[in-house]
């Protein structure tokens, strides 16, 4: 992109590596324009202003249901077919009243008071995780430290065997992939992908004793008002448990602790008072918000921003610009680990709130509070570390720090 062609959202969406490294001032530019704007190249409206963001979020005339159940498709593409009704059965894309009995099936294991209950095995893995970087004198902080450990949490929290970690990764990487790239290899990634994990959790099943305490056992027998999960509601939303439950927390403190690094004065801030940690982590998510955007279809025919749009018309929202918009937030393009009224939407907002945000909370604060306790002196290896190939979610490939 040039001066003469700056970047549009639609460079962002298919994937222009200069503008997923840094897509703010584009956000900025097109906020400024129009708090709602239609991107011609996509044939997409897009909100950027953090009001029509979160009152799209909040609008149950905006609904979830955007990702097609694969009816559209020909019975000779069967397993396309199949994996688009796999993915349409995660409650992120599901509606009242099929997202409420979702939620409320596994809502309890993420209450502020269970999560709270995890501290302690959190803060063991992550003096665990630490300890080895501290014999090395160096680690990548995504690879060593900011994927293994939200991972190894959420699999223990669904009774999934840490050996079966990596293929784990590679299911919920190819998950990421579909949803946040147009490559159609990544479609075809997460047909095989689906066949996989589905073949793996009916194996992991039969294995059950039905005297185990974790989510997934609790999730084979839970009700919610006479109804149970049939096997691909609960396939689905296994997969999505355990990529939300990495995906975001990984980019979460890789971004923060990049953040860190390129912000010295702010790193010394947080270092000369610990109390600010649960602020900056707020501010980490506003800041560089691990989930770019999402969508909505619109029921009806309405007004968002001042744009009219139509009923069955698909809206992107715009989450990072939204976090960034002046008219929410005091200096917005200024990192502030001491930020208050800090009422940003990296969790989105209304019915489809992050479920695990209480854990990806506590497990951030105690991985920063470990690092910057443990190490005295962090410093990056690499000026300028490779992003995720991804629009949706935003995060780095690599992070290669010393430490002493």
């Amino acid at each position: 992109m040039s001066e003469l062609y700056p970047p549009t959202f639609a460079d962002f969406y298919l994937l222009d590596m200069p503008t997923i490294a840094d897509p703010y001032p584009m956000y900025q530019r097109l906020r400024t324009a129009n708090a709602v704007g239609f991107d011609h190249d996509l044939g997409l409206l897009v909100a950027y202003g953090y009001a029509p963001v979160s009152a799209a979020l909040r609008d149950a005339r905006f609904s979830a249901a955007r990702m097609p159940d694969g009816s559209q498709f020909p019975p000779e593409l069967q397993a396309l077919r199949s994996t688009f009704e796999f993915v349409s059965h995660q409650m992120l894309f599901r509606d009242p009243p099929d997202h409420t009995r979702l939620r409320g099936l596994v809502s309890k294991a993420f209450t502020p008071r269970m999560i709270e209950t995890l501290r302690a095995s959190i803060t063991t893995l992550v003096d665990d995780l630490l300890a080895k970087a501290t014999a090395q004198g160096e680690m990548d902080a995504i690879a060593d430290f900011a994927y293994p450990l939200p991972t190894n949490v959420i699999m223990g929290m669904l009774g999934i065997p840490s050996t079966d970690r990596e293929d784990f990764k590679r299911w919920s990487d190819d998950f990421a992939a579909f949803l946040g790239t147009t490559d159609e290899a990544a479609t075809q990634r997460l047909m095989n992908s689906v066949g996989e994990v589905s073949d793996y959790l009916r194996h992991l099943i039969k294995g059950r004793t039905g005297n185990e305490e974790d989510l997934l056992s609790a999730l084979l027998v839970a009700e919610e008002h006479g109804d149970m999960l049939h096997e691909t509601e609960l396939f689905a939303n296994v997969v999505l448990l355990l990529a939300a439950g990495h995906e975001t927390t990984t980019n979460l403190i890789g971004n923060g602790l990049y953040l860190l690094l390129t912000h010295p004065e702010q790193m010394a801030r947080l270092r000369a008072d610990a109390t600010l940690m649960p602020l900056a982590v707020e501010e980490f998510l506003r800041y560089e918000s691990p989930v770019q955007y999402t969508s909505r279809l619109a029921t009806t025919e309405m007004e968002l921003g001042g744009q009219p749009i139509a009923a069955g018309q698909e809206v992107v929202l715009s989450i990072a610009a939204a976090n960034r918009d002046p008219a929410q937030f005091s200096d917005p393009e200024r990192l502030d680990v001491g930020r208050r009224d800090n009422r940003h939407l990296a969790f989105a907002f209304g019915n489809h709130f992050c479920l695990g945000a209480p854990l990806a909370r506590l497990e951030a604060q105690i991985a920063f509070t470990a690092l910057l306790s443990r190490f005295p002196v962090l410093h990056l290896r690499e000026a300028h570390p490779p992003y995720l190939r991804n629009a949706a979610f935003h995060g780095l490939q690599r992070l290669p720090i010393g430490m002493a």
